[in-house]
């Protein structure tokens, strides 16, 4: 009789373990559906079939970057996407372009304005005509004061100040000199960027001669784009004053040449050399150690986060506001990482069929 009440009970326990369990997987059920179908739904943009026009003032291989941010992000919101300009820095050429992009009645475009004055009618023209308008890369001073265009670029002045101060720890590093004079070149003298970088670098040396107690000065050099004529000048200054000379720092990548030049003629390690951007040949050099630094500004950003704000003036309503890209620091601690991140993007450009 015990055994029989044992497992009477026995029994009844299982069972009701099983309708339990049954309950909990019942209960459970749709709490594992909606789960799943809460994964399946991914935000996405909402698409809305647009023109977007980005006009730059210089079609050079700084820019890519920045196409393929266009174009990414014109990818993920449906929209038609362009992106010109001049093969070469133009100023006139540049406004015609723009011009013509207004002509084509896009939704949006955007803009370089490297002119306090030049740019200010293609802006206000477009605004007027009931297309958005956004800068990026350049804009010079009074331009936001005219038309209100928001701006995604660098902030030259913060940029120069980093890279003024950079370029004096290598020189210390490579001469051991607490004097001397830095060689700050710009191949489109009156462009406000370059005009700009080279007036931050100055407080960058006047910031670090006061921390050090070090007397270095600064002199402009005017050069080239075109690297046979831009080594001409930096070679004849070499030969006139290398006495003087402990640092070469320029306002765009003309570092790049200063690199190549110093290894033809055994010369790194004789001064410091930095600048701007990342192209390949600039990396390359930082790698080697005939360039000791460069300043990255993201031109990936220079694009994508334009055409987002454009996205977000046109499709949501909110003003476009300005987004500072920065000034990273690129030299033999980051070097690798940075040649294979810049890597990617130049894949995606041969994807898409992009070539400068």
């Amino acid at each position: 009789m015990k055994k029989i009440m044992i497992l009477t009970l026995v029994v009844a326990f299982v069972v009701s373990m099983l309708l339990i369990g049954t309950s909990c997987t019942k209960e459970a059920a749709p709490a594992e559906e909606a789960a799943e179908e809460e994964a399946v739904e991914e935000p996405t943009l909402e698409k809305t079939e647009r023109k977007v026009i980005f006009v730059t003032h210089d079609l050079n291989p700084f820019f890519v970057p920045a196409i393929v941010g266009l174009k990414d992000f014109g990818s993920l919101a449906g929209w038609k996407t362009e992106f010109i300009g001049p093969p070469v820095h133009d100023t006139v050429k540049t406004i015609e372009l723009q011009y013509n992009a207004i002509a084509a009645r896009p939704d949006a475009v955007g803009f370089t304005a490297v002119d306090s004055e030049a740019f200010i009618e293609t802006i206000t023209r477009a605004q007027e005509a009931g297309i958005f308008v956004v800068l990026f890369n350049t804009r010079a001073p009074g331009v936001k004061e005219e038309t209100g265009a928001a701006y995604v670029g660098q902030d030259f002045v913060a940029a120069g100040n980093v890279a003024g101060y950079e370029i004096c720890k290598y020189i210390e590093k490579h001469t051991g000199r607490k004097d001397g004079k830095i060689v700050m070149s710009n191949f489109a003298p009156g462009h406000f960027a370059l005009e700009t970088r080279n007036l931050g670098g100055r407080q960058g040396v006047e910031r670090y001669n006061k921390e050090f107690g070090t007397t270095y000065t600064t002199e402009d050099l005017a050069t080239s784009s075109d690297e046979a004529e831009a080594i001409a000048k930096f070679e004849a200054k070499w030969l006139a004053e290398s006495d003087q000379i402990v640092g070469w720092l320029s306002s765009e990548f003309t570092h790049t040449f200063i690199g190549s030049w110093a290894k033809k003629e055994g010369l790194v390690g004789k001064f410091a050399v930095g600048g701007y951007d990342l192209l390949d040949q600039t990396l390359l050099n930082i790698k080697d150690g005939s360039v000791d630094f460069t300043i990255g500004q993201n031109p990936y950003a220079q694009g994508f986060m334009a055409a987002a704000l454009i996205y977000q003036g046109l499709e949501r309503g909110y003003p476009a506001s300005d987004i500072d890209t920065g000034a990273e620091i690129v030299d033999s601690t980051n070097i690798d990482n940075v040649m294979e991140r810049e890597a990617l993007w130049k894949e995606k450009g041969k994807e898409l069929g992009i070539g400068l």
